[in-house]
């Protein structure tokens, strides 16, 4: 059976040109596109997210072959022209409720709101991902397998769809002829990222965008827009993005007394809180920011070293992060916990070392609905 990751992994040093070409671009047009900790924190969370995808991508694919096999309808020939014509609408399809809902349902933000975290909107914000995302929407998923998509099929759209929405992850693209309100595109994807109050809630597109258009959340860009999320973002540590909103939300399920509040936040509407918990903690009113409102690190005072320190154990993890998936196979399972847990402490010192002294005030929770 192919491997997800695997397949990223060999694209990993195009991502890497990509951004490089990027961050040039930017810098010859004089746009602030880039910044050292911000993307560091994003290719962080990608990094993180292909760690632990070794362990939980595998039983994914495993209990799709599985459904395929005892509990398709019918089985589509994987050679087929059709088969892969059919995937594509169909996959498409299921992604656009998997990522609605996300933006809907609390529990299910919480593995999806690391993609948005980021205040900046680049290439590098496209390798933001959510590491428990696709282990979530996997139930969904499933209903492929029961149409009769074929594993390797279902692996090779699940990539692809991927693969396309690197490239949306800009600000130098602006509109594109003829494929607007078609086909996903940067400036539609702006739109998605923005915490703005016109553009909540919209334009889920994988790569179709006929999805949004029949439902009713397709939406063209027009006011600028402003990047992150309503509650604020968790600094530069990559690996505690993945778990900032479930604690927001164990947090109110801790202080609320009614045992169903308790249980029932979880599948509620995002953002929403039970009545004693707002009675007793009420969070501040979102006002959209007029610029950033996370930028500080520990060398923002001059303090070079620490961007040093940074960078050093960042490569640190890329290094060995590249030899957990490459030889993941031939590795015992003590083996790639224990480079999995190395990966992970590489990361946690990175935000360490970029964190600054003092907290940022955008960490007080303001998120209202969806975003």
């Amino acid at each position: 059976m192919l491997d997800n990751n695997a397949l990223v992994a060999a694209a990993t040093p195009v991502f890497l040109v990509m951004i490089a070409a990027e961050a040039w671009l930017a810098h010859r047009r004089r746009l602030q596109a880039y910044s050292l900790a911000d993307s560091l924190t994003s290719i962080g969370c990608g990094i993180w997210t292909v760690t632990l995808e070794v362990f939980t991508k595998s039983a994914m694919l495993l209990a799709y072959g599985w459904v395929f096999s005892h509990l398709s309808l019918w089985q589509s020939a994987p050679a087929s022209a059709w088969t892969w014509a059919w995937s594509f609408v169909a996959f498409d399809f299921v992604y656009y409720w998997a990522h609605r809902w996300s933006h809907e349902i609390n529990f299910l933000w919480a593995v999806h709101s690391p993609h948005h975290q980021s205040e900046e909107f680049n290439l590098t914000t496209a390798l933001r991902q959510g590491a428990f995302q696709d282990l979530f929407h996997a139930p969904l998923f499933m209903a492929l397998a029961l149409l009769g998509c074929p594993p390797g099929v279902f692996i090779i759209q699940l990539t692809l769809s991927k693969f396309y929405q690197f490239w949306i992850h800009t600000r130098l693209v602006g509109r594109v002829p003829l494929l607007e309100g078609i086909l996903n595109t940067p400036s539609a994807h702006r739109v998605h990222h923005a915490v703005n109050d016109v553009y909540l809630d919209r334009n889920y597109a994988a790569t179709l965008m006929i999805w949004d258009r029949l439902f009713g959340t397709y939406i063209e860009e027009g006011e600028a827009c402003v990047y992150g999320v309503r509650k604020g973002a968790p600094g530069w540590n990559a690996v505690w993005a993945q778990f900032a909103w479930p604690a927001v939300m164990w947090r109110d399920a801790l202080r609320t007394a009614r045992w169903r509040d308790k249980l029932s936040l979880w599948f509620r509407r995002t953002g929403w809180r039970p009545a004693d918990v707002v009675a007793a903690d009420p969070w501040p009113a979102f006002a959209l920011p007029a610029g950033r409102l996370y930028s500080a690190t520990r060398a923002t005072a001059g303090a070079a070293r620490w961007t040093f320190a940074a960078l050093s154990m960042f490569a640190a993890a890329v290094a060995m992060q590249n030899q957990l998936v490459v030889h993941a196979a031939a590795l015992s399972l003590a083996a790639r916990l224990a480079l999995a847990g190395a990966v992970t402490a590489a990361l946690l010192l990175v935000a360490y070392c970029l964190q600054p002294v003092a907290p940022s005030a955008a960490s007080a929770p303001a998120r209202t609905r969806a975003g």
